[in-house]
């Protein structure tokens, strides 16, 4: 009997050892994960594990912050602290680059008002709190002594995924409230920001519709280059649209698309010569908005691979873009507030004084109109121009406000060229600062604004580094690049200075002539092509320049302007141009 017993159990042996052979077999992987489970990081395996075998691709804990504050955990339940102090302290991680904080700051926003060793212990609660009302997934809300977080491998947001204008209108954090001034301004700011981002989402997803006349079969090199232009106006009308009003513009390809702009370019012989004819209309009623005829070099694809058709296609754009607002209905808000934009650029060129103010004006209210980052560019670039002219009252604010609109343009709009471009001008202009000036070298260098915008900010990023061979060239080329633009004198200064940086006096003299013929008060040229007509013995020209400036700076002087080293001729003081005599002859 013994012995039966005996041989069942070993069989029974055999087979459950091959039973528990072929499982751990079969869910080795399994197993091993949830061996590991035991651990926090074999908590996340188990997870990722699960998540690549089901297809799962949500992440455990979903923060809400568009509307009520909310944490709803991988199966829907809610994770929501009770405390109101608690979700702001969640909230302001989960709107934080990183999700990340140091204890000090939630102390500072949340307990403003009480000594730091009490706002230390009122912390630890709320973390606690928060802690017990995550449960088990309270791992992925990390704590230490210096800093709270949120793990974002584990923890998403909704607002880091919004791409479309919630249809509801949510506001951001609604109802959350604490007695609290520091984190009642805290959320002003960060509502604020959130209104930004929802404007120019909406902009986003209009769209202006431009069509390219396709060419004719057989055309050869002309038919190529009449494409070539075509298209190259027409994407400098849509970066510029882009810019001035936030719109995707459409490059429509049939005749089914609804287009509301027809470019038209072709490319004929005219007395030997091969003649550009190019025409924009606006396509619901067929007026004309622009008609261009340009000589090129229909021999040779150089032209349409080299940039060499650049300032061919920036004057087309600007003349459209002018056109524009006499030919769209003014009930669309964001064509009303491109116009005064527009508007207001052309003012800006002028460099008068009363006119600045009134482009000041235009751009603050196209920006009440349609808030677009670029509006808070092109307003940085003039508050510079005030600045650099002499007509600020109050230096320190103005910076501050540069800072600011410079930050908000980013923030709203920092994927388009433009805003880049400008933003970085004015950076390296007022801040020096050279991380700017290295990332518009690392951007694409279109042939348009932003591309020439780009060069000048490089250029003085190159000066300041003693490179002026490299600063030379740079100018240099944004001059070709701009020179039918309506702002070319902008850049004509900027080559006339990296003349000057490079010993290059009679070409700075050239470019600085020809940006004072077109803005007879713009002082930077005039200050240069004064030192540079002493330099060159022109005492006429020399004293000419003295009374244009004393017309413009009632308090100027010739020793102010050799000696006060916060006068603007740095780059004059640095080639040792101001050591010449002042005495009338």
């Amino acid at each position: 009997m013994i012995e039966i017993l005996t041989n069942a159990l070993v069989k029974f042996s055999k087979s459950l050892g091959s039973i528990i052979h072929d499982f751990f077999t079969k869910h080795q992987k399994d197993l091993l994960v949830c061996y590991q489970g035991v651990t926090k990081r074999g908590f996340r395996a188990v997870h990722e594990y699960q998540k690549a075998k089901l297809g799962e691709v949500s992440k455990f804990i979903k923060i809400q912050v568009i509307g009520p504050f909310q944490a709803i955990g991988p199966n829907g339940e809610n994770l929501t602290p009770k405390g109101a102090k608690a979700c702001a302290l969640l909230a302001i991680l989960a709107l934080t680059d990183g999700k990340s904080r140091p204890r000090r700051f939630l102390e500072e926003k949340l307990w403003s008002g009480r000594a730091p060793e009490q706002a230390g212990q009122s912390l630890r609660q709320e973390l606690t709190q928060i802690r017990r009302a995550f449960g088990d997934h309270a791992d992925f809300f990390i704590v230490d002594r210096s800093s709270a977080r949120l793990d974002p491998e584990f923890v998403s947001v909704d607002l880091d995924d919004l791409l479309t204008v919630p249809e509801d209108g949510r506001e951001l954090l609604e109802g959350l409230l604490v007695r609290d001034a520091a984190f009642d301004a805290w959320l002003t700011e960060v509502r604020s920001a959130f209104g930004r981002r929802k404007t120019a989402i909406a902009a986003k997803q209009k769209g202006l519709v431009l069509r390219t006349r396709p060419i004719a079969p057989n055309s050869g090199a002309q038919g190529i280059l009449g494409d070539v232009l075509a298209n190259q106006i027409g994407e400098n009308i849509a970066e510029q649209v882009r810019a001035w009003r936030q719109v995707n513009v459409r490059m429509a390809q049939t005749d089914q698309d609804a287009a509301e702009i027809e470019i038209d370019a072709q490319v004929a012989e005219e007395n030997g010569q091969s003649l550009a004819f190019i025409r924009l209309i606006h396509a619901g009623t067929g007026r004309v908005l622009h008609t261009q005829k340009a000589q090129v070099d229909a021999s040779s694809m150089r032209a349409a691979t080299e940039d060499l058709l650049a300032d061919i296609t920036i004057e087309a754009a600007e003349k459209t873009l002018d056109a524009m607002a006499l030919a769209f209905p003014s009930e669309r808000p964001e064509l009303a507030s491109a116009a005064m934009a527009r508007r207001a650029v052309r003012e800006m060129e002028t460099f008068e004084a009363s006119r600045l103010d009134v482009a000041d004006q235009l751009l603050r209210t196209a920006f009440d109109i349609d808030q677009n980052g670029l509006f808070l560019a092109w307003q940085s670039l003039l508050k510079t121009i005030q600045m650099t002219e002499l007509l600020s009252s109050d230096g320190a604010a103005d910076l501050e406000m540069v800072e600011s609109l410079n930050r908000k343009a980013i923030e709203m709009d920092g994927d388009n060229p433009l805003v880049q471009a400008l933003v970085n001008q004015v950076q390296v202009l007022m801040f020096t600062d050279l991380g700017a000036a290295n990332a518009a070298a690392s951007s694409r260098l279109d042939p348009n604004l932003s591309g020439a915008f780009s060069m000048s900010s490089m250029a003085s990023a190159n000066m300041w580094e003693g490179d002026t061979e490299t600063a030379y060239h740079l100018t240099k080329k944004a001059t070709t690049l701009a020179r039918r633009s309506s702002f070319h004198h902008w850049w004509d200064t900027f080559h006339c200075i990296s003349c000057i940086a490079s010993g290059r006096y009679e070409e700075a003299i050239q470019f600085g002539e020809s940006a004072a013929r077109v803005t007879p008060n713009f002082r930077p040229p005039l200050r240069h092509l004064l030192a540079l007509y002493a330099h060159m013995g022109d005492r006429e020209k020399m004293w000419d320049m003295v009374a244009a400036l004393q017309r413009l700076e009632p308090d100027f002087s010739l020793d102010k302007f050799k000696f006060d080293e916060s006068y603007p001729v740095r780059t004059l003081r640095r080639a040792k141009l101001l050591d010449f005599p002042t005495e009338e002859s």
